[in-house]
């Protein structure tokens, strides 16, 4: 009996054609549906978030500038204090107070040195990048295309989001120095030549913090929420990796593993409703944050970390009525330049 390859061939081709187009479709239908959680995803959150940020940055940023005036406020958004938080104006006023040994002669060479621009420029920055991850979206909803940036559409505004306050400013700045001229003299045999004025231009350092507004950066920099941007994304990403590092990923999600001891407060917390919209991956990393990696580093998270040392053990010889340690305590923090009671201590 002959055997018809042909028609063999035929049917196996069918067959792959079939399975093709069946799984062509599929992967389509799979796009498509990651494009609308992308497009929900930045509607629902992604957009929202940078427009209440934007709202606080303004806010704060006027704040300031009625307060402390326009550099003031120039300098604190272009170093990254002004993050879009809520609470930016109150721990600024915390930092500067009165602000009564301002150097608006440092402030303002420091500012020209720096060259980022200004408030609007940066603001026209970020909008500019908002408005580019909108276009792609929309523009991936009706083309069913996605790309590279898919995956940055589910990541939170903080991880995705730049900012020209972000970039790295430059130590140093160009001063014109002008050396006087010193005539020539002579005592007795002893003959000095004259000088001629000398005016010259090198690198000298750029103003500090503490030049600038005569503060000890040194207390600011064991302050969490003071810290600039560049320096609390580090200390994020490090405690990130520790976090990671310590409990390990789940081998079946690929997820970091949630210690049992959080997963027990979280699933308390969130059938008394007290947990929001936070996810347990959140909750955990945020506990482990405050509670452990800060406290090992020895920072605090809204205060300077000498001040929470003593607000401890201030509570714990509370607890065990002796007034005497609890004085002792205030003592030794005002030694250390702190008065307790800015901090309600």
């Amino acid at each position: 009996m002959a055997i018809d390859f042909g028609r063999i061939a035929r049917g196996v081709a069918t067959g792959y054609i079939g399975q093709k187009l069946a799984n062509t479709a599929a992967n389509d239908a799979m796009k498509g549906r990651i494009i609308e959680r992308a497009g929900i995803n930045f509607y629902e959150n992604t957009l929202p978030e940078f427009q209440k940020k934007e709202k606080n940055r303004e806010e704060t940023y006027k704040k300031l500038s009625s307060k402390y005036g326009v550099n003031v406020a120039e300098y604190m958004d272009q170093e990254g204090f002004i993050t879009g938080s809520t609470s930016d104006y109150a721990n600024i006023v915390k930092d500067l107070g009165a602000n009564d040994n301002l150097n608006e002669t440092k402030l303002k060479s420091y500012l020209e040195a720096t060259n980022a621009g200004s408030y609007e420029s940066r603001k026209q920055g970020r909008v500019s990048d908002i408005q580019d991850r909108e276009k792609f979206v929309t523009g991936n909803l009706s083309k069913n295309q996605i790309g590279d940036m898919t995956a940055k559409l589910f990541l939170s505004q903080s991880e995705t989001m730049t900012d020209a306050s972000e970039a790295t400013a430059p130590k140093t700045m160009t001063e014109t120095v002008t050396t006087p001229a010193v005539p020539g003299s002579q005592v007795g045999p002893q003959v000095t030549e004259a000088v001629p004025e000398k005016t010259e231009t090198k690198e000298v350092p750029l103003a500090t913090f503490e030049e600038i507004f005569g503060k000890d950066e040194e207390k600011l920099q064991t302050d969490f929420s003071a810290m600039p941007y560049e320096d609390k994304t580090r200390i994020i990403d490090d405690a990130r990796q520790e976090f990671q590092t310590t409990y390990g990923f789940d081998k079946l999600t690929g997820a970091p593993k949630i210690p049992e001891k959080y997963k027990e407060d979280y699933n308390k917390l969130k059938k008394e409703g007290k947990v929001g919209n936070k996810t347990i991956e959140a909750y955990a990393y945020d506990r482990f944050f405050k509670e452990q990696y800060l406290p090992k580093v020895q920072i605090g998270y809204n205060e300077p970390y000498a001040v929470t040392t003593a607000r401890r053990a201030i509570n714990h010889q509370r607890s065990i009525n002796n007034e005497a340690g609890v004085q002792q305590a205030k003592d030794i923090l005002k030694s250390m330049g702190f008065d307790p009671n800015d901090y309600g201590l």
